[in-house]
C-alpha cells in the first residue's frame, strides 16, 4: 500500500565527472554510486575525459572498467567513449563495445592542464 506515498521512476545521471584511474583527484565510483544511489539515481554515465588516459581507445575503457569494478558500484554505471584528434581513426572499436554509450568530445581549444586536446568540428564530418 502506497497510499500518501511519492513513487517515482529511478533516475539517470548523464554527466558525472567521476573517475577510477589518474590520480586526477575525482571522485571514485565507489562514492559517486553510492551518494548517487542514496538520492534515486539509478544509473550514472561517466564523463571520458577525466581519467588518465582519458577514455579515447578500448584499452583504456577495459583500465576504467576494471578499476570501477574492483572499488565497488552502487547503481548502474555506463560511460561515455572519448574523441581526440588521436583517436578520430580508431573510434568503432570503442563505439561497438555496449559499455559506451556515446561519444565526448571538446570543440574549444582546451589548456594544457587538460591532459589531450579538443577535436575541430572538420575532423568530425
Amino acid at each position: 500500500d502506497f497510499r500518501g506515498e511519492a513513487i517515482s521512476p529511478g533516475l539517470i545521471d548523464v554527466h558525472v565527472h567521476v573517475s577510477a584511474v589518474g590520480g586526477r583527484g575525482w571522485e571514485g565510483y565507489a562514492t559517486a554510486t553510492k551518494a548517487a544511489a542514496a538520492g534515486g539515481i539509478t544509473t550514472i554515465v561517466g564523463m571520458p575525459l577525466n581519467s588518465l588516459p582519458p577514455t579515447v581507445s578500448v584499452d583504456a575503457l577495459e583500465a576504467e572498467v576494471a578499476k570501477a569494478a574492483a572499488e565497488g558500484l552502487h547503481c548502474d554505471v555506463g560511460l561515455w567513449g572519448g574523441v581526440v584528434p588521436s583517436s578520430l581513426g580508431s573510434l568503432q572499436p570503442l563505439l561497438a563495445d555496449e559499455r559506451v554509450l556515446g561519444l565526448k568530445a571538446f570543440l574549444s581549444p582546451l589548456p594544457r592542464s587538460a591532459g589531450y586536446e579538443a577535436v575541430h568540428p572538420d575532423e568530425l564530418r
